[in-house]
């Protein structure tokens, strides 16, 4: 579908896109991108600048040998290249003075070897620039997976993943192509400019005047470049980041998408945010003609500036025709290297609005770390005054204003090991919210969370996560094989003890079935699994985790009445023998339990086992009655 629309007739359109129009008049047609892309501007944190490059200052620190060796192969490139000069207006002295053929020799050769010197540092320089760059990049390309697979589920809920993946995937490969291509030059020819206006400055004071006057002019073109070009890249990166989302989503959702035959409709949410990202490009490129323009001043007053200089450097300061030679060559040398510079500056800019985000996470999300070495002796659980609520403290921007939205209210409930709860109520009631307190993979606003008698708050981080677990209504088959899939629970299970677990949750059947058993590559590009045998392999991975508390959050809600019997029979035997904390999509699954809390706006209604709640004629009275008569 084009995305091209009703335009000012003094709009310029390329590709069918009006890069003059503005990003808000863009968004303006789509209300759901407009809020996404704002939605986009504020989620996961932004590093400054300053603390970016601070940051990646201090990497190169810490590989300051390497640092140090490249820093001096590359002052070496820059200053033979810039002897060069020097080197040729010797030889128009030693000419003019008519000197001896073994003069003129010997100056060609320390020409020849100053090119050489130059080629073959500048060469050695690129390399190790390029890899210092690599080596950083890839610990910064870790530490931002790192921590986005720390961000608590619940952020990943509110955010959503394009953000995220944006920073994993797109701002990444900027960087990486920066770091290979434009860093490598940028800084070369960084050194070479300072060499050579160097050399200027001390082949002759009356070059000193040519410096004065062009190089603050370059320096004002340059800053007056980057302060309008730094703003668009980062809303072109936000924008990348929302185009992200609205992909994933519209990809995730495609059995909905064509249900409701809504093709259309999201092609073009996608498309406005295409093009929001192509305007904003667009800008950078009518940024660059006008640069263009403008060095031009400069580089047509050097040339002048030089002829002047040079006849009075000859006639008013006696200076010799080598020198004004040499000084012409710096001057032609420095005029290509300067906008070569400004112009590098350019994509760095682009490449540092990716590193900001990639430090913003790095910096600004703290890595999963143990608060305390407290470790659970038993299987029960006790909340202490625990509520739950988004917004106000928790607002994205920081600013507090975000009214607070309660999601669980204050809540006070002791487990004991071995016991099974069912939390049953309708949706929205803060279910799944206390599903995730109980089970120690949400931090409650307020209140107190224990496990056998250790303070979460207080806990060893890996002692926590091997003492609970949680099977949710969306499973995960990661690729690999499917003995790797199970052993991600416990990488040392041997081949026996897999087919254990799977016999425990009656997946062992159709497994043997596969083409190579526990060897088939399931996950993307594998074997597809259904949702009910996925579920089962998460189940399996339960049983080789061994878990004291298991927490079932609708694991089984979405299948159908086979499907059903059979997942609720594996969780049944899985969950036997651990205190086990069941989110009850049909009741079927609560009768069963040994204490039942019905849930309503947050709060806790009714607490009971089955039949005296059925007794009592409550809430869930009403329930079971509604429930067993659609059953029937």
């Amino acid at each position: 579908m084009s995305t091209q629309t009703t335009a000012p007739a003094a709009g310029r359109t390329i590709y069918g896109i009006d890069w003059e129009r503005s990003t808000e008049d863009v968004l303006g047609e789509d209300a759901t991108a407009l809020r996404q892309l704002d939605e986009h501007a504020q989620i996961l944190p932004v590093a400054t600048v300053g603390a970016s490059f601070a940051h990646v200052a201090r990497r190169l620190l810490d590989l300051w040998p390497m640092t140090l060796a490249t820093l001096l192969v590359v002052t070496g490139g820059a200053a033979a290249a810039a002897w060069m000069p020097r080197l040729i207006g010797g030889a128009v002295v030693i000419v003019e003075h008519h000197g001896s053929a073994a003069d003129v020799w010997r100056q060609g050769g320390m020409i020849v070897l100053a090119g050489a010197l130059q080629a073959v540092l500048s060469a050695l320089g690129w390399a190790l620039v390029s890899s210092l760059g690599q080596r950083i990049l890839a610990g910064m390309r870790e530490e931002v997976i790192d921590r986005a697979l720390d961000l608590p589920v619940q952020t990943m809920e509110i955010t959503g993943i394009g953000d995220a993946l944006s920073r994993v995937a797109d701002d990444v490969d900027i960087t990486a192509r920066a770091v290979n291509n434009v860093v490598p030059n940028l800084i070369q020819m960084g050194f070479y400019v300072l060499m050579t206006l160097i050399g200027m400055a001390t082949l002759s004071p009356w070059l000193l005047i040519l410096l004065v006057v062009v190089v603050p002019m370059y320096a004002a073109a340059a800053v007056w470049y980057l302060r309008r070009t730094a703003p668009i890249y980062r809303r072109e990166r936000v924008a990348m980041g929302a185009r992200a989302q609205g992909l994933l989503s519209a990809i995730q959702g495609i059995p909905t998408v064509h249900a409701y035959g809504i093709e259309r409709r999201e092609t073009r949410h996608v498309s406005v945010l295409s093009e929001v990202a192509v305007v904003l490009g667009m800008r950078v490129m009518v940024l660059v003609t006008r640069m263009v323009k403008i060095l031009a001043i400069p580089e047509n007053i050097s040339i002048a500036l030089v002829l002047v200089l040079g006849y009075a450097m000859v006639h008013v300061g006696g200076a010799s025709i080598g020198t004004v030679t040499a000084a012409s060559l710096y001057l032609i040398s420095l005029i290509w290297p300067m906008m070569n510079l400004i112009f590098s500056l350019d994509d760095v800019q682009s490449a540092a609005a990716s590193l900001t985000r990639m430090v913003g996470v790095i910096e600004s999300i703290d890595p999963a770390a143990s608060p305390g070495d407290e470790i659970p002796a038993d299987g029960s659980i006790s909340l202490r005054g625990v509520s739950h609520a988004y917004g106000a403290a928790e607002d994205a921007k920081g600013t507090g204003a975000a009214p607070e939205r309660i999601i669980l209210q204050p809540i006070d409930l002791e487990v004991a090991p071995g016991e099974t709860i069912a939390l049953v109520g309708a949706s929205g009631a803060g279910k799944s919210t206390l599903a995730s307190i109980l089970a120690g993979t949400l931090t409650p606003r307020y209140g107190q969370v224990l496990h056998g008698g250790a303070d979460l708050a207080r806990a060893d981080l890996e002692a926590v996560r091997r003492h609970s677990s949680i099977v949710s209504q969306d499973v995960h088959v990661f690729r690999g094989t499917l003995a790797e899939d199970l052993r991600l629970a416990r990488p040392e299970a041997s081949e026996d003890e897999l087919w254990g677990a799977l016999e425990r949750v009656d997946a062992a059947s159709w497994v043997r079935r596969l083409p190579k058993a526990l060897e088939i590559e399931v996950g993307e590009k594998g074997e597809r699994l259904t949702a009910e045998q996925s579920q089962q392999l998460a189940l399996a991975r339960v049983v080789l985790q061994d878990p004291a508390i298991l927490v079932l959050d609708e694991a089984t809600a979405d299948e159908g009445s086979s499907g059903a019997r059979v997942l609720e029979r594996a969780a049944l035997e899985v969950a036997a023998g651990r205190t086990t904390v069941i989110v009850a999509h049909r009741l079927s699954q609560a009768s069963t339990a040994d204490r039942i809390l019905v849930m309503a706006d947050g709060r806790v209604v009714e607490e009971g086992p089955h039949a005296e709640l059925v007794a009592r004629g409550g809430v869930y009275a009403g329930l079971w009655s509604a429930w067993s008569g659609e059953s029937s």
